[in-house]
């Protein structure tokens, strides 16, 4: 179509127009009834469901792990087997580890038994006791011959002088010096055998030193053993507890929700094998626009609906604000700031599903309505009657006696149905629901009332 052709569109439905505005026909309008009731400010997101917590069972170990032959939707017991590992190796290490306790248990009792050393002391003690009493007597003995060597040579010095004057034989002068000579004698043996008796004494009291030093050093050794012992023994537990933890059982009465593998194979630790949750304990998460998360508060009213539930509207309440936003890009590409919110719902509904024969899991699409603010007994009108004019000012065209009347109001609490009217409107009236912009204040109109938008 030409531009030439459009001008002359617009001008003749202009003049249809003023026709027939001048020919005082009235205007057909659709209008509905200002009421008194209850305005429900809210906001609606899409959501999914969640669990407070989801219990993953991981690989303990690096190992292999044996077939896992429970299923996604089973259901497990709190304590019951749900996946283990291959133990053999785990098992002769346990083993290994076992011996090497037990072995340096005997040590230690060994480097403990000093029965042995203690009757070797105790002999020792003995043989020092008559030790002493026999240095004891060979050093009398030694004294004594010392005596007797020196009478022998005063009396030899004596009849030696007695000799020069031929007082006596030269034979009793030969006895002299022989019982002078055998007395020297026995004297240097007499002090001979007490050195070798002390000798022998020193030599007991060092093999009884020795033998007190050998019982220290056993106990440094069984000291050092002990510790030894602890790091074997802390081996020990260590290995038992891979062995224990080989054999994963599910932490709570709950279903399996994620199994990532199902046959044998070698796997490194902290692989996630299951994921198993609660379904009862179903909850809502929905990412809210961060300008309106400050009207909502903790226990505000929420209706939850969607495909996942059926045609049923259920209800829950907020249960936890996050602290923190993030940032999230829409499905049109704008960055948005989000807040996490999570809602509870007011019953259990899984289970309520669970009679109807539906099935709800984790990560199900919903959409929620997060209720903000609630008045009741106020006036209220359909949100589609009510626009701003070029100030800003919100206003809405009335019928009264079949003329069009232009009001300003002042809304209170709105959502995208229907309003609170604070001023300028009450109960009973008629508005024009969508006016149109040609519509001027004092026209002539015919209501068509709808009761229901």
């Amino acid at each position: 179509m030409s531009r030439k052709s459009i001008i002359i569109m617009v001008i003749l439905f202009c003049g249809l127009g003023v026709a027939y505005f001048l020919s005082g026909t009235s205007l057909p309008v659709d209008v509905t009834v200002a009421e008194t009731g209850e305005v429900k400010a809210f906001v609606e997101e899409r959501a999914k469901t969640t669990l407070p917590r989801i219990y993953r069972i991981a690989m303990p170990l690096n190992g292999r792990i044996l077939p896992i032959t429970v299923n996604e939707d089973q259901k497990v017991t709190k304590g019951q087997v749900v996946a283990q590992m291959d133990t053999s190796d785990l098992d002769a290490e346990v083993a290994k580890a076992k011996y090497r306790v037990e072995q340096f248990a005997k040590k230690i009792i060994e480097q403990a038994d000093n029965r042995l050393e203690d009757n070797s002391l105790d002999q020792f003690d003995e043989f020092l006791k008559s030790m002493d009493l026999t240095v004891e007597a060979a050093s009398k003995q030694q004294e004594a011959s010392k005596a007797k060597w020196e009478f022998a040579r005063s009396e030899f010095d004596r009849k030696y002088q007695l000799s020069k004057r031929n007082a006596i034989s030269e034979s009793e002068l030969n006895e002299a010096d022989l019982f002078k000579k055998q007395s020297e004698i026995d004297y240097q043996k007499d002090i001979l055998t007490w050195r070798s008796l002390q000798a022998v004494q020193s030599a007991m009291q060092i093999g009884k030193i020795s033998i007190l030093k050998y019982k220290e050093k056993k106990v440094l050794s069984e000291a050092v053993l002990k510790e030894e012992q602890k790091e074997a023994m802390s081996q020990f537990d260590q290995l038992q507890r891979d062995r224990k933890r080989a054999i994963m059982h599910s932490p709570i009465d709950g279903t399996i929700l994620t199994r990532n593998f199902e046959n044998e194979r070698t796997l490194p630790a902290g692989e996630i094998l299951l994921e198993i949750g609660q379904l009862e304990d179903l909850e809502v998460e929905v990412d809210v626009l961060s300008q309106y998360v400050g009207n909502i508060r903790i226990g505000s009213p929420v209706d939850i609906e969607g495909p996942a539930i059926g045609n049923q509207i259920v209800h829950g309440k907020v249960k936890r604000i996050y602290p923190k936003g993030f940032t999230k890009i829409s499905s049109l590409g704008v960055e948005q700031q989000r807040v996490k919110v999570i809602i509870g719902f007011e019953n259990n509904i899984w289970k309520e599903l669970q009679k109807q024969k539906r099935n709800l899991g984790t990560d199900f699409r919903v959409r929620v309505k997060i209720y903000t603010e609630i008045k009741e007994n106020v006036v209220k009108v359909p949100r589609s009657t009510l626009f701003r004019n070029g100030s800003g000012q919100w206003q809405a065209f009335l019928v009264r006696n079949k003329k069009t009347v232009l009001v300003d109001v002042e809304p209170g609490v709105m959502n995208d149905f229907e309003a609170e009217i604070q001023t300028g409107i009450k109960a009973g009236d008629q508005l024009i629901v969508a006016p149109s912009m040609n519509l001027t204040p004092g026209q002539s109109v015919e209501a068509h009332v709808i009761k229901n938008l």
